[in-house]
């Protein structure tokens, strides 16, 4: 099969599998959201969010480079890598254990120790399950990803849905973690035939852990970004508007698995096979971004403008302040289309020191604004984190043109048709909002704007760019074929 055939086939199976996980995780979210309060929410996020920025330390970059061992026979790499994130989940492990009863009491957050104690068996399984994971992501088996991640999703979710009814609160949304985790680690094993043959060698592991070095530095702190962010909030405004927060970002990475991440996960692949071809690096992520443009822009623009009614509509007045802070997130759709793909392209060709100077400014930027703003409003807090992100962009756009000699008007060549019948499609519905539908109901309200975006963005793209239009849908019947 070649390499195009694998990048389709995997972004295919990529946007199936993410889409279900998406689609079965909000549906189970919703039920949760319904059954627990923000003060539940914001505790368990807590503990999760340690979960998660210890996650990526565990992993330490090393599912990119066993990716990036694309043409070695050599398991030696696997092996090494395997024994040292071993060891990194044991000590993380151990940790949570030691420290728990501290970060309870700096955070006067009641139930955060008991919770993290629970939670330190997570870190333990995600670095068992490191390295298959990074076999099936070479050999382009996101087929298999996919259906491994919406199994543990929903049967997860189930159980945590079964929980909180009974009123476990916190608890429940601990033990889906656990379950999850667990599920997704026996069957990624399953997936793959590979097993460690414990041939250890101290200098091939320290040999792999500097090549994972500047991606998980990168990664920590890219990802550190958003839950330190969360970490500020729970600190400053407490875990009620935590929880809040957490909802609002929970929908915004909803519409990202949705409309970016199916192609992201490929495209990690596709720029390590193609790093040797700048010419055709050059072409690979300019379709990249202008795929995910079409999708993810007019998601991005229709959530701002109906967001509060969204989620009032499905999670509860409870939850209306999670509107609102969505729709300010929402805002900086346009930087998380192009911000995605840089990280993955410097990776992919040996340039990760270049996210990663990036992120450290980012990260004290961000932290240093956030830190301030919190001592006001959580909606400070949330345009603080939009402006960064925007000026990062252009940073990146910079770096493209200067690092990897990419074609700036290309670039946004690719994406002004999106962003253009995106804002024309934002006006139409907002104006529909004031007049027309301003005395309808939530529910009839929500739908009626939806098919209006839906609607007015295709019809204003295949008018106002129609050659543009035609090439998308040539390529669908290409695909097709």
């Amino acid at each position: 099969m070649t390499l195009n055939k694998k990048i389709v086939k995997g972004s295919i199976w990529s946007l199936i599998g993410n889409s279900s996980y998406q689609l079965s995780g909000l549906i189970i979210f919703v039920i949760l959201s319904r059954l627990l309060s923000p003060v539940d929410f914001g505790t368990a996020a807590l503990a999760i969010i340690f979960v998660e920025l210890t996650n990526v330390f565990v992993r330490y970059g090393l599912v990119e480079v066993v990716v990036r061992n694309v043409n070695s026979s050599d398991d030696s790499i696997e092996n090494d890598a395997f024994i040292a994130t071993l060891l990194l989940g044991l000590m993380t492990s151990v940790l949570f254990i030691v420290f728990s009863p501290s970060l309870e009491l700096f955070f006067d957050a009641p139930g955060l120790a008991i919770s993290l104690q629970i939670l330190a068996v997570v870190p333990l399984m995600q670095a068992l399950s490191t390295i298959p994971e990074g076999i099936l992501r070479r050999e382009f088996k996101f087929k298999a990803l996919a259906l491994r991640l919406l199994s543990s999703s929903v049967f997860a979710g189930g159980v945590a849905i079964g929980l909180a009814y009974n009123d476990f609160g916190f608890y429940s949304l601990i033990i889906q973690k656990i379950i999850s985790t667990t599920i997704l680690l026996v069957l990624v094993w399953k997936g793959t035939k590979w097993r460690p043959a414990f041939h250890f060698s101290y200098l091939g592991a320290i040999n792999i852990l500097k090549q994972g070095q500047p991606i998980v530095l990168s990664s920590l702190i890219g990802q550190g970004i958003f839950r330190f962010v969360e970490l500020i909030v729970g600190y400053f405004l407490g875990v009620a508007t935590l929880g809040i927060f957490k909802i609002a970002g929970k929908l915004l990475d909803v519409i990202v698995q949705f409309t970016i991440k199916p192609i992201v996960d490929v495209s990690f692949s596709a720029f390590a096979n193609l790093k040797n071809s700048p010419i055709e690096l050059e072409k690979c992520y300019l379709n990249f971004i202008t795929t995910c443009a079409i999708f993810a822009l007019p998601a991005f623009m229709g959530t701002f403008i109906i967001g509060a009614d969204l989620v009032n509509l499905v999670f509860g007045e409870k939850w209306l302040r999670s509107g609102q802070v969505l729709s300010i997130l929402c805002l900086g759709g346009m930087s998380v289309t192009l911000n995605y793909f840089f990280g993955q392209l410097c990776h992919a060709t040996n340039n990760s020191h270049i996210p990663f100077r990036i992120r450290v400014i980012e990260f004290i930027v961000v932290l240093s604004l956030v830190s301030f703003a919190a001592q006001y409003s959580i909606y400070y807090v949330v345009y603080s984190t939009v402006l960064v992100a925007t000026l990062i962009s252009i940073v990146m756009i910079f770096i493209l043109k200067r690092k990897f000699l990419f074609s700036v008007s290309r670039i946004f060549k690719g994406i002004i048709p999106s962003l253009i019948s995106a804002l024309l499609m934002g006006a139409v519905v907002y104006l529909s909002l004031q007049t027309q539908l301003n005395n309808l109901g939530t529910i009839l309200k929500v739908i009626i704007s939806i098919a209006i975006g839906c609607i007015t963005y295709a019809l204003f793209y295949r008018v106002v760019f129609p050659k543009k239009a035609s090439e998308i849908i040539v390529n669908i019947k290409a695909l097709r074929k």
